[in-house]
């Protein structure tokens, strides 16, 4: 029979055999990507991040390192700050960058890094002045699986607000990134930025940026791409009131890839009384950024085609079957007039529907084009 002594000892060995085999405990970063310490003096409106950092066990403390990523002003060498959460513990860090890192008058990103998954970090990013949007602005500390390749940004407004983009890459390899600004299916503009390792920045009035200030909308988005697909970057908005500065944060979504570019694409389209084949009982299928060439051919009847000026896409009034007699020629005779139009879809109309018509028969023969 095994001695009380004998199965301690079993029982301790087995212990120590889960331990040994139980898989370490992974490391997780959050990541604060707008960051801010700017004291009264040194911009027209101070502003400053108040940092709260929360360890959400109810029994182990865990121990956590963060990093100053230091990409606007002067950036002083900052090193890393590591401190210990008891459980349940909030930590605060009023105006972080100049209190934790000593680096007043920069702005950046900060990464925490800890082991296991029960840190939580937030950060209200606000000036001080009054009037000038005391309430601040909410940021959270992202997780890793909420930077992405491609993002979108929703909900961006522009006339009684501005909006503000930034772009933070945290990875290990520099990226170039594109900002694609949208007002519905209109492409605005573009911006390409340039980004190191652990870097990023902040386009302030995007809309002005690209030619838009004049704009007014509360509908617009971005799409933000890394031109690496294996890079993943975080991006955000600031949505700002003009009349109370008062700011919305964005998180960046993730958004799917554009499909890649094709090879040139030819569509016949025939035209009869009153119908274009395809077109009228279902739409010409085009791709966004492909070269296309419809080719227009009547077997029946003289037409015409209206274009869609809204993709760059002219028309026609001279489309005819060959016939004799026919009464838009004079009454004589005519070979067959077709009419070829070469024309790339622009990516801003991908996924949109556009209505055209024919221009003899502008009422009871209509048909509609959609962008792939």
């Amino acid at each position: 029979m095994e001695t009380k002594r004998q199965q301690n000892l079993r029982l301790f060995a087995a212990a120590a055999l889960t331990l040994l085999l139980a898989p370490p405990l992974l490391s997780d970063t959050l990541t604060l990507p707008a960051v801010t310490s700017l004291p009264v003096g040194a911009a027209a409106s101070p502003f400053f991040s108040d940092v709260r950092v929360f360890n959400t066990s109810y029994t182990a403390p865990v121990s956590v390192t963060a990093v100053y990523r230091c990409f606007l002003g002067g950036c002083p060498g900052t090193a890393p700050q590591t401190f210990t959460l008891s459980p349940r513990e909030s930590r605060a860090f009023d105006d972080m960058i100049s209190s934790a890192f000593n680096a007043p008058s920069t702005a950046g990103a900060v990464e925490f890094t800890s082991s296991g998954s029960s840190v939580r970090v937030t950060s209200r990013l606000f000036s001080p002045v009054a009037g000038g949007g005391t309430n601040g602005m909410f940021v959270p500390g992202l997780k890793d699986s909420e930077a992405h390749a491609v993002s979108v940004l929703t909900g961006l407004s522009n006339g009684l607000f501005r909006t503000n983009i930034g772009v933070y890459n945290g990875e290990d390899s520099g990226v170039n990134a594109t900002i694609k600004l949208y007002n519905g299916s209109s492409l605005l503009g573009t911006q390409t930025v340039t980004l190191g390792p652990h870097s990023g920045t902040q386009i302030n009035r995007i809309f002005d940026v690209v030619g838009q200030a004049g704009m007014t909308t509360t509908n617009a988005f971005a799409v933000v791409t890394a031109d690496n697909p294996a890079v993943a970057l975080f991006t955000y908005a600031a949505v700002i009131d003009n009349a109370t500065a008062d700011s919305s944060f964005v998180s960046g979504a993730e958004d799917a890839p554009a499909p890649a570019a094709t090879s040139p694409q030819t569509i016949n389209v025939n035209l009869v009384n009153y119908s274009f084949t395809p077109g009228t009982s279902q739409p010409i299928q085009v791709t966004a950024g492909a070269s296309t060439t419809l080719i227009f051919e009547a077997t029946q009847g003289s037409h015409g085609f209206s274009g869609i000026s809204a993709i760059g896409l002219a028309g026609s009034n001279n489309i005819a079957a060959a016939v004799e007699g026919d009464p838009y020629y004079g009454g004589g005779s005519h070979a067959a007039v077709t009419y070829t139009v070469t024309f790339i879809p622009p990516e801003s109309a991908r996924g949109s529907t556009f209505e055209f018509w024919c221009t003899v028969h502008p009422s009871n023969m209509r048909g509609t084009l959609h962008v792939n």
